[in-house]
């Protein structure tokens, strides 16, 4: 690296902190001030509310960064060359022979590395305290109940609950759908598990039920599981879950997979645990968001390359406006699902959302890097 790259390097990474303070502080600030009645809807004293707002806000950060990280890196890159126009640095650069481009070179690989720290996000923070991120504002502490319906558990078991207590890590009327593992009948009801309560048991890694019973559907029952002569009862005190009370409240949020690593979103797929769709687009995603946050920092970074010194705020509010499409459109792409498709084109439009804006802003982003006069 030479003196210069090293020089930019370090004033980007000073200002990549400092954005990364600021946004994240007035992200926080906006949603708080937007939802601060639903922490106080309990009507808990001020220091319960203080601690619900502090463990909320903290486990959501790492989701709040992966929603930001392109507009964090585009405004430390920005902050960088409105430094140095400021202080007519760039007039000495551009003397000794270096080109604009070569300027730029060291901001676009600090960017890169930059999107390295999304993917470590998503595969690894999201996922480590996705359970927290199901938790609602008004019930930060879990201890509201909620009711579960037909919840993959396993390859072939369905749970259902009439009432699920997070907290107290109990459930009341459970019943589990177990079907046959059998190729050559696919989907048969093969037994059902009920009982009035159960707790989780984290050592044995299961329910312990209270008058727990497994009705066994018999083979020749066929048709008429309604007549008793075909149903056995087995009593059960105990049931094998692969789903934790934490894991079960995680799957209550609408958008649960897209907490997921890509393994674990492998994982659903193979299974079959998932709308195959929805898991589709996510996947594409995941790949499209740090190159997507590559082009909206180049886009930016165009409207501060030039040679001749002009009005920083002019600059400034054009590149405010074109990154700001192309930031809503990207964000936009990636919280679409392409569901509602079938057939041969199936493919092709679940990942289009994702895909749309590198196809539209690319190209823009080759012009407009083209027309740097340098």
């Amino acid at each position: 690296m030479r003196v210069l790259d090293r020089y930019i390097v370090k004033s980007f990474l000073s200002n990549y902190l400092l954005s990364l303070g600021v946004l994240i502080s007035l992200y926080v600030s906006l949603d708080l001030f937007v939802n601060f009645d639903e922490f106080t809807e309990g009507g808990q004293r001020a220091h319960v509310v203080l601690r619900n707002i502090t463990s909320y806000y903290l486990y959501n950060l790492p989701l709040y960064f992966s929603q930001i990280s392109g507009v964090i890196t585009l405004f430390a890159a920005c902050g960088t060359l409105v430094r140095l126009h400021r202080q007519n640095e760039i007039t000495a650069v551009l003397a000794s022979g270096t080109s604009l481009y070569r300027l730029a070179t060291p901001l676009v690989m600090a960017g890169f590395l930059t999107n390295i720290l999304v993917v470590v996000d998503h595969e690894v923070l999201l996922p480590s305290v996705a359970p927290k991120l199901a938790r609602s504002r008004d019930d930060v502490a879990g201890e509201r109940v909620y009711d579960i319906w037909c919840i993959r558990d396993g390859e072939n078991r369905l749970l259902s609950a009439m009432m699920f207590a997070p907290k107290q890590q109990k459930i009341r009327n459970l019943i589990v759908m177990e079907l046959s593992e059998n190729p050559m009948t696919p989907g048969r009801l093969e037994s059902v598990i009920t009982a009035d309560k159960a707790a989780w048991n984290a050592d044995e890694g299961g329910w312990m039920l209270e008058r727990g019973m497994r009705l066994r559907v018999a083979e020749h029952g066929g048709a008429g599981i309604s007549r008793s002569s075909n149903i056995e009862y087995d009593p059960l005190d105990f049931y094998a879950s692969t789903l934790p009370p934490d894991e079960l409240l995680f799957r209550q949020t609408a958008q649960w997979m897209r907490f997921l690593s890509i393994k674990q979103l492998d994982e659903l797929e193979q299974r079959q645990a998932a709308d195959q769709r929805t898991l589709a687009q996510i996947k594409h995603g995941r790949f499209t968001l740090p190159i997507n946050n590559m082009i909206l920092l180049m886009i930016g970074l165009t409207f501060f390359l030039h040679r001749v010194p002009g009005s920083i705020l002019n600059q400034g509010a054009k590149a405010l406006g074109v990154c700001a499409v192309v930031f809503i459109l990207s964000f936009v792409g990636q919280q679409m699902v392409g569901a509602g498709v079938s057939g041969t084109t199936s493919a092709f439009l679940q990942a289009l959302p994702a895909w749309m804006p590198i196809l539209v802003f690319g190209p823009v982003t080759v012009v407009m890097l083209d027309s740097v006069k340098t």
